[in-house]
């Protein structure tokens, strides 16, 4: 698995284990009381009920965490989607062996002994915790990997809510089910398919020939599954996703037998057009968006506005998060993060007045951006130095709850 899966599976596997070990029933709310109990996977093999209708940003972080763990040596089992038992035990072997306090929850110390041991200067499970910080309002500083102070209040402030005393500005199970309590009290978007079910599942984690064998027909038909080594990490999860919006399929990153069917025969639709070259074609409907080089076209995961109403900090005026419909250029790009008054856009790609196309840590499948199309770190890093200043990008499609008129309204913020 390459070093960037690796990473990011990690940051995913935190909030996950979080979560499982929290307990609970998933269509409820916590009243704000902690338990230390661990779920356990139903023999079937589905979700433990906490971690069903979860937001994909807060599992990302589970994910993340159980890769780069397992990456490192210290074996967590199957790589699923649960901070469980064997998940905070591998975490707390590493803290020993860094001569870190063996808590199994993550801070600002085990942070910095991640970044030695992986040699990564911007940890992408900080990054991923900071983003959902981010969402929550929680956390204003700039999405940089580095677990400081900033990054310590912020999940102070989420324990605070939900009643956690222990391990105060740590990511445990407890801290990870409180992110997604409070998710779901902000009205923030939520996943919007059911699971894939069914016999041969391959999910993140999984590895193998089979593996191996969908990740070349997916590079076959143009998407970014993190090249062919037989390991389904997150960028697999994410060319999986994208290949599943394209198809009309739903989109929970599961290759089941409507994905197996459709990768023999795709159907999807798109590009509109082959010219000129390079130029970028997004669709809100589907949530995808077309590189189109003269080489072929490539497609990739986004989110772009959710259509929900925010108000930018230092402000009082409400916006509404909408993206902007028609042909644009790119105007301004800028090979760094830049920091914004709602998070940190990565390297961003300008084409209309505040709207740009940037990386994210975490890009759920679905409309979750303020207006912004967000890709995924990975892609961001592989689309920048092929989009120079001038390349046409043209986005069609329907902002969440607009029927989708010409006009930009009047309260559309660009947002993050």
């Amino acid at each position: 698995m390459s070093p960037v899966a690796r990473i990011r599976t990690a940051l995913v596997l935190v909030t996950v284990v979080a979560l499982a070990a929290c307990g609970g029933s998933g269509g409820s709310s916590s009243t704000g009381t902690t338990t230390t109990t661990a779920a356990k996977s139903p023999p079937d093999g589905t979700r433990p009920e906490l971690l069903r209708n979860v937001p994909e940003p807060v599992i990302t972080v589970a994910y993340l965490l159980q890769d780069e763990l397992d990456g490192l040596g210290y074996d967590v089992g199957q790589i699923d989607d649960g901070y469980v038992a064997r998940v905070v035990k591998a975490l707390q072997r590493f803290q020993r062996a860094h001569g870190l306090p063996a808590t199994g929850a993550f801070d600002q110390a085990t942070a910095v002994a991640l970044r030695a041991a992986t040699g990564r200067q911007s940890p992408t499970i900080v990054r991923s915790i900071q983003s959902v910080l981010t969402e929550l309002g929680e956390y204003r500083g700039e999405i940089d990997g580095d677990y400081g102070p900033a990054t310590t209040a912020a999940v102070t402030a989420v324990q605070q809510q939900a009643g956690i005393t222990k391990y105060p500005g740590q990511v445990d199970a407890a801290t990870l089910a409180a992110m997604v309590d409070l998710w779901r009290k902000k009205q923030l978007p939520s996943p919007q398919e059911a699971p894939t079910t069914g016999p041969d599942l391959l999910k993140i984690g999984a590895s193998g020939p089979d593996v191996m064998s969908v990740q070349r027909r997916l590079i076959e038909l143009g998407y970014r599954p993190g090249g062919t080594d037989g390991n389904f990490g997150v960028e697999m999860l994410s060319a999986v996703t994208a290949f599943q919006k394209h198809e009309g399929l739903d989109r929970d990153g599961v290759v089941g037998a409507d994905v197996r069917k459709h990768l023999a025969h795709p159907t999807g639709a798109g590009p509109r057009g082959t010219t000129p070259t390079p130029h970028v074609e997004v669709d809100l409907d589907r949530q995808i968006a077309f590189l189109v080089l003269p080489r072929g076209t490539t497609i990739i995961d986004v989110s772009t506005g959710s259509g929900k109403t925010y108000v930018t900090p230092g402000t009082t005026a409400p916006q509404v998060a909408y993206t902007p419909t028609g042909t644009f250029s790119v105007y301004r790009a800028v090979d760094a993060p830049v920091v914004a008054p709602l998070g940190t856009l990565y390297k961003p790609l300008y084409f209309k007045e505040g709207w740009a196309m940037h990386g994210e840590p975490v890009v759920p499948p679905y409309p979750a951006s303020h207006g912004c199309v967000r890709t995924h770190d990975w892609d961001q890093d592989w689309l920048w130095p092929q989009i120079p200043v001038g390349t046409p990008i043209t986005i069609y499609g329907h902002n969440p709850g607009d029927p989708g008129a010409p006009d930009v309204p009047a309260n559309a913020g660009a947002g993050y």
